[in-house]
């Protein structure tokens, strides 16, 4: 007796039902692997993203430190901004080896915003060791020029040489660099030499943010504690913005829990009665193969296999489906979060698909056991004479 024949037959037989159950277990699946792909994939992709920063705190004007924080990563400009009085205070601050100034500023370009880094090369540039360039970076005196991103540059169709109306006034600067791909925001945006950008936006003297690396990571609190002494100073370091945002992204990881859940559940509850509704019409059918010589056991194994066809199918497709609609799944992700870092989340890993695949099968085998164990009971009989409910 081939069983694994008959369970397949039995199903196709069932067509309509056997594919709504498995669209049941697939989107049960999917939902599962996008929420484990996700958690995992932001958390990855959001401490790359901080570790690429080369900083371990950032120093912004009093205010709501980690809103400022958010905004100045994203390239959001606030309306606060530091002194050069503080630059030279963070400098002399105990255990800081860099504090480099950051001027953020934009500018509006056929009706969209551009983002103005104004940056001193000379500090700058050891925090972003990754940056590598197609041209050559500015020198903090020079005038007119910028380097930009490379996603920039790719939709403005920007070169090194290129010539651009730039500012309020509309100046002529010329592109000398452009940043090769980097995979952070950094990609998107304009870089000028600090005097300049202050210079083109009447913002003289002022700063919008200082980026400090400390000598020893143990001596990040402590700096945090002498750079606070400053009035106009509050700091955030790059461990507690990650913490937040992790914070946050917990809740909403909590909703689509609850969800999948939800979803699990329905899916269970749609296998199981599946198989009892099956198991019901094929009464007489049962009972003909326990009269002909089939055991308890042969008719609980069929039970079982046809719950695991099911389950297999289903947490395959699930699967597939996540993996093929990771786009529209990224893009409803990064509108629910607060800052979504710019890497891919949902990714093919065979360790998560084996563990959603073998939860798929699990649910098939905890479904299957009080429908297997119904029809093994079932006496030949009764089944025969269709008695049996």
């Amino acid at each position: 007796m081939n069983l694994f024949s008959l369970a397949v037959k039995n199903l196709q037989r069932r067509k309509g039902r056997t594919l709504l159950t498995i669209a049941g277990v697939a989107i049960a699946v999917a939902i599962l692997f996008s929420l484990l792909s996700f958690s995992a994939g932001y958390e990855r992709e959001l401490t790359k993203e901080m570790d690429s920063l080369g900083f371990h705190l950032l120093a912004v004007p009093k205010g709501c430190p980690y809103e400022a924080t958010t905004l100045i990563l994203h390239g959001g400009v606030i309306p606060k901004y530091l002194t050069n009085e503080d630059l030279v205070r963070a400098r002399a601050t105990d255990g800081v080896v860099i504090a480099a100034p950051l001027l953020l500023q934009q500018f509006v370009k056929d009706g969209i915003p551009h983002i103005v880094y104004g940056i001193e090369p000379d500090v700058m540039l050891p925090l972003k060791p990754a940056w590598k360039v197609e041209g050559r970076f500015f020198t903090a005196d020079e005038t007119h020029v910028m380097v930009i991103g490379s996603t920039l540059a790719e939709k403005e169709n920007l070169m090194p040489g290129s010539v651009i109306p730039f500012g309020p006034l509309q100046e002529p600067f010329t592109i000398i660099g452009v940043l090769k791909p980097s995979g952070s925001e950094d990609d998107n945006f304009h870089f000028l030499p600090l005097a300049e950008a202050q210079r083109v936006f009447k913002k003289e003297g002022f700063i919008t943010a200082i980026a400090v690396r400390a000598d020893d990571v143990k001596h990040i609190h402590d700096i945090s504690v002498e750079l606070e002494k400053v009035p106009d100073i509050q700091v955030v370091t790059m461990a507690q913005v990650t913490g937040t945002i992790m914070n946050i992204v917990g809740s909403a990881r909590s909703l689509l829990f609850s969800v999948i859940v939800i979803a699990i559940v329905i899916s269970a509850a749609g296998i199981t009665n599946t198989l009892l509704m099956s198991v019901n019409e094929r009464t007489r059918e049962i009972g003909m193969m326990k009269a002909i010589g089939a055991s308890g056991y042969h008719i609980g194994v069929l039970l079982i296999t046809e719950t695991l066809l099911i389950t297999t199918l289903g947490g395959i497709i699930g699967i597939l489906a996540a993996l093929a609609g990771s786009g529209l799944i990224e893009t409803f992700v990064r509108g629910m979060v607060p800052y979504a870092p710019s890497g891919s989340f949902v990714s093919f890993d065979p360790i998560l698909i084996a563990g959603c695949l073998v939860f798929s099968i699990g649910l098939g085998l905890l479904c299957g056991i009080y429908p297997a164990w119904k029809s093994a009971r079932l006496s030949p009989m009764e089944a025969i004479r269709g008695e049996w409910e």
